[in-house]
Order: structure tokens, then sequence, then C-alpha cells
């Protein structure tokens, strides 16, 4: 009877190991199919914040030529320095189009936020990434619609004063006989033009100013996911 007992209680303790065994190796098969999938949401994340953070930074390089051009216009308007029309055509063009940062979101909403489930496991990596895409993206957004509309006003201005861009392609100076330097000049003496132009100059200290600050906070998040990464290894 005491063997019998010992028999049973044996099988008992037997069975609890068994199913105790499968539960964790079932949560443990579940928790490295999490690690995996945070690995390769974190992997293909700071890819595309890498792409981003390139394109932000020949944004501001962008925006620093943007500015030494307005500066040159307005130091020509105050005989400052002297340019030739084709500098001043070259540098109406430069005012008139601007480089802006083109979003992809979808792997973060596919793989992170709309993923059903916590993937970064790492509460500040997780921050970092977020902060990133759900507010400065749409910051930046806005800074899209700021510069937008500052060239539109400045190339409205400019042809309200009688101005017009040639081009190499397509040259009206060439084509309708026009003297584009004399219609510099008259351009010059418009002052809602001028105002523009000084409006323009400053405004875009501030664009720059938040593309810098969009770089380093890319940056920053770059580095945490990179950080968490080697920590795993």
């Amino acid at each position: 009877m005491k063997n019998l007992l010992t028999r049973g209680g044996i099988e008992i303790i037997a069975v609890f190991i068994g199913i105790s065994g499968g539960l964790w190796s079932e949560k443990q098969s579940e928790l490295n199919k999490i690690i995996k999938s945070e690995e390769t949401a974190l992997i293909s994340i700071k890819e595309a914040l890498v792409s981003d953070s390139t394109s932000v930074y020949w944004i501001i390089k962008s925006l620093e030529k943007e500015q030494e051009n307005t500066d040159l216009f307005l130091k020509h308007i105050s005989k400052d320095t002297v340019l030739s029309e084709k500098e001043l055509n070259t540098r109406m063009w430069d005012l008139a189009y601007f480089q802006y940062l083109v979003q992809d979101k979808s792997i973060y909403e596919s793989q992170i936020k709309n993923a059903g489930k916590k993937i970064v496991q790492v509460d500040s990596v997780s921050a970092a990434i977020s902060n990133v895409y759900d507010y400065l993206y749409k910051h930046l957004d806005n800074i899209f619609i700021m510069q937008k509309e500052l060239s539109t006003k400045t190339v409205e201005a400019f042809t309200d004063a009688g101005g017009y861009m040639d081009s190499k392609r397509f040259s009206i100076t060439n084509s309708l006989n026009i003297d584009q330097s004399a219609m510099f000049s008259s351009s010059f003496q418009n002052l809602k033009f001028i105002s523009q132009l000084t409006f323009h100059y400053d405004t875009n200290f501030f664009i720059k100013r938040q593309y810098e600050r969009g770089l380093k906070i890319i940056s920053s998040a770059i580095e945490s996911i990179e950080t968490y990464l080697d920590s795993k290894k």
C-alpha cells in the first residue's frame, strides 16, 4: 500500500513537472518570437531613421544655401554687392524651390504602432521612436506647409513687382527679346517684394532651427536603438 501511494505521488509530481515544463517551453517560445519581432522591427526602423536623418541634413544645407541667396539679394538691392543677371536669375530659382522631408511611416505603423501588442520591450527606446513618428514628423509636416507658403508668397511678390524667372530651357529673355536686367532693377524698387525678401530671410532662420532640432531628435532615437541592440548581443 505504501509503495502504491509512493508510486502515485511520483506520478503526480511527474505530471506536474511535465505540465510546468510544457508551459515554460510555450512561454519561452512566445518570448523568443517577441524578441525576434522586436529585433526585426528595430533594425528596420533604424534604417528608416538613418535615411530620414540624411534627408534632414541636406534640407538644412539647402536652407543655409537659401539664406545665402536671400542675403545676396538684399545686399544687391542695398548696393553692398553686385550680382550679374545670370546670378540673380539662378538665385531667384533657388528661392522658388526647396527640399522637404518625404516621410515613410509604414514600417513603424505596421511593425510597432498597429502590431496589436507591445513589440519594443524597453520603454525608453519605445518612447524615443514614438517621439519621432508621433510628434516630430507631425511638427515637420507643419514646417513643410510654412516652407511652401513662404516660397509661394516670395515668388508672388516678385511677379507682382513685374518680375519673371528665366531658365536655360525656356528662355523668356531670348524668345521675347526682353531685357531681364532692367526687369530686375525695376522689381528691386518694389517695397512689397523687398519686405517679402526680408521676411523670407528671417523666417528661414526659424525653419532651419526646427530641422536642426529634428535632426537631433532623430539621431537620439537612432543612438537609443543602437545602444539597446548592442546590449542584447
